[in-house]
């Protein structure tokens, strides 16, 4: 509740200090108001009543010169009646009003106001001056009865008036200095009053306020505070309940940190377990993933290879067939790797702009097969559209959001196209004709290891119930807007929203592995350890025209390099055992052989974070295996592309 006067803004030692003077103040002042009023009324009634008695003496010592009529005896009674301290002016007339005697400054007085006058009066009164009048008369009778016997005097004859007219300058003047004085006495008795208050305040407040400050240490966490005021009473209460509280709060505290200290040393010994599980797993599944990467890698190569060489009707069917199957590991081992590599924040965007139909082109070739193997349609529409976004995240966007709905349509349409957004986006959707989202799991989509009922067994299962998840995190990293919309019974459609750009040049017409075809007839230098892969991938890039010069070491292909010359292109394992990894190799060769030269490195391993900054530093991509025959095309075509837009 706020106080009417707002003490409440006032402090607990100034609202004691005010209690103490105000009752002072209050009685000091009432004193100087009635003592100084009493004695200003005491010195105006004073210089009245002493008007009023030099006016009555000065009327007998008139008698005299009024009764013979003795102009200069009434003269000198009026100058000597100026030497008086106070008199302004003194004026005597007869009993007709004339004037007989004046001196000084006077007022003449009212008409008629002295007819019939028996006693000293006041006359009139201003600020100025007090003006009074006294009646002169005569026990003598008139010279007249000497010859009128008939004539009886019929008591005192009045011979005429005087006049004094006093200043009230001199009560002024003392008004002002009785006020002055009492102002002066009232401050120094206020001030007496006021440090008697002050130093009553301090014994007062002095122990509240060293209680007050201790308490403030103990909020701050100084338990070992103690309250030492010598206080009684109800102040020593106090006292003593906040020391044992301070007791009581160090021995909790004291209590509470053994057990913080035993939490945290568990804590961080359970985090050490953690990490070091943290780190097998790791360990394991880079070994996998670099273990299964090496022979699908060499699988996908041979296959692509034998498609380019092999022309019959019978290759092409086997060979097509054995394609899907390396496709359907290739895309359980991207899902892993894929988790594996958001996990442990190793995949970052690399944005450019590039244009949709080469993305929308492998997943053409990616998933056409599967589709018809399901008796599906898979349509692509076409589309000039470019857009800024990772070509490589993106298609790994899509390529889950197609396997999904082939993998949860038995009939129909798989439908994957592009809409212009009026906010200067394009919006990519992918659509199916399947069995549609439930509305209640619509939500639930995105979440880990969700699987839904009805998946068909022939487009690879159920699966692990990752790739939406997948799907969720990449757009999140990328900053497209991923949405879903679904009809149970009618099929489903996701939607990916990102930046569209315009175009830098107009699209190239689909043609198979055309980032390779342009390094036809140039050298390109092939370091793996593992020879199957090196095999393959030298196959595939001798199919397009390209001299390969290729080793399962360094050293080696440097040799070779010494006698054919300096290549266009370096590609290079990371992991190529005996202590040797693929920057080094690069760096080697481009120290010998020209530090312009293009390179890129593949690796099996799942935590790359650290590893592409590394080589990002160098100017080197850093490709996860297996690598696709596609994906290595755009990989360097992408690269020949930065290239002359960097020479030009």
């Amino acid at each position: 509740m706020r106080s009417r006067f707002g003490l409440d803004r006032l402090g607990f030692r100034s609202r004691v200090l005010v209690a103490a003077l105000l009752p002072s103040v209050a009685i000091a002042l009432a004193l100087a108001i009635h003592f100084t009023s009493t004695r200003i009324d005491d010195i105006e009634q004073s210089l009245i009543d002493r008007a009023a008695l030099l006016t009555g003496s000065l009327a007998p010592a008139s008698e005299y010169g009024l009764f013979v009529g003795n102009l200069d005896i009434l003269q000198s009674l009026a100058d000597s009646m100026m030497r008086e301290r106070g008199v302004d002016g003194v004026l005597i007339v007869d009993r007709d009003q004339l004037v007989l005697a004046r001196a000084g400054q006077v007022s003449d007085p009212p008409l008629d106001s002295t007819h019939g006058l028996a006693r000293t009066a006041l006359l009139q009164s201003s600020e100025r001056f007090h003006q009074f009048a006294a009646p002169v008369f005569s026990a003598q009778g008139p010279s007249d009865l000497l010859f009128d016997d008939q004539l009886v005097p019929s008591g005192p004859l009045r011979l005429g008036t005087v006049v004094v007219q006093v200043s009230r300058f001199g009560s002024a003047q003392a008004r002002r200095e009785l006020i002055t004085s009492a102002v002066l006495i009232t401050a120094g008795g206020l001030l007496l009053a006021g440090l008697f208050a002050r130093f009553l305040s301090d014994g007062v407040t002095a122990p509240v306020r060293a209680l007050a400050e201790t308490v403030q240490r103990i909020e701050k966490g100084d338990f070992s505070v103690r309250a030492r005021t010598s206080a009684r009473g109800i102040l020593q209460v106090l006292e003593d309940g906040i020391n044992r509280m301070a007791v009581s709060l160090q021995t909790a505290r004291a209590g509470l940190e053994e057990r913080v200290h035993d939490a945290t040393a568990q804590l961080q010994q359970q985090k050490e377990v953690a990490e070091q599980a943290s780190r097998a797993k790791t360990q394991f599944v880079d070994a996998l993933l670099h273990d299964l990467s090496q022979p699908l890698m060499a699988m996908g190569l041979d296959i692509r290879t034998l498609k380019l060489r092999l022309r019959d009707d019978e290759s092409a069917g086997l060979l097509s067939r054995l394609e899907r199957s390396s496709l359907k590991l290739e895309n359980m081992r991207d899902v892993l790797l894929d988790v594996a590599r958001l996990e442990s924040g190793a995949t970052q965007p690399r944005l450019t702009d590039f244009p949709l139909i080469r993305v929308f082109d492998s997943l053409r070739v990616t998933f056409e097969a599967q589709a018809a193997e399901k008796g599906l349609r898979f349509e692509l529409h076409p589309t000039r559209a470019w857009c800024r976004s990772d070509p490589l995240l993106l298609e790994r966007v899509l390529a889950n959001l197609v396997s999904n709905a082939l993998r949860y349509t038995a009939r129909g349409t798989v439908f994957a196209g592009v809409r212009m957004l009026d906010d200067g986006r394009l919006r990519i959707e992918v659509r199916d004709s399947g069995q549609g989202i439930p509305a209640d799991r619509i939500d639930d989509v995105f979440e880990e290891f969700v699987r839904l009922p009805g998946a068909d067994p022939g487009a690879g299962g159920r699966g692990m119930g990752l790739g939406l998840t997948i799907v969720k995190r990449l757009c999140a990293l990328l900053g497209h807007e991923v949405k879903v919309r679904s009809r149970p019974g009618r099929g489903s459609t996701f939607s990916v929203s990102l930046p569209r750009v315009r175009a830098l040049v107009q699209a190239p017409a689909a043609e198979p592995l055309h980032g390779l075809a342009r390094l036809a007839g140039c050298r390109v230098a092939l370091i793996d350890d593992d020879a199957a892969v090196l095999q393959s991938l030298q196959s595939l890039l001798s199919s397009v025209g390209i001299d390969v010069i290729a080793g399962t070491s360094p050293d080696f292909v440097l040799r070779q390099l010494r006698q054919a010359g300096a290549p266009a292109f370096i590609i290079s394992d990371y992991q190529l055992g005996e202590g040797l990894d693929g920057l080094n190799a690069v760096l080697t060769l481009r120290r010998e052989l020209g530090n312009d030269i293009p390179a890129l490195v593949m690796t099996g391993l799942a935590a790359t974070r650290e590893l592409e900054i590394e080589l990002e530093g160098h100017g080197i991509p850093l490709v996860a295996k297996p690598v696709r025959p596609v994906v290595l095309d755009a990989v360097i075509g992408g690269m020949l592309d930065a290239a002359e837009d960097t020479g030009s």
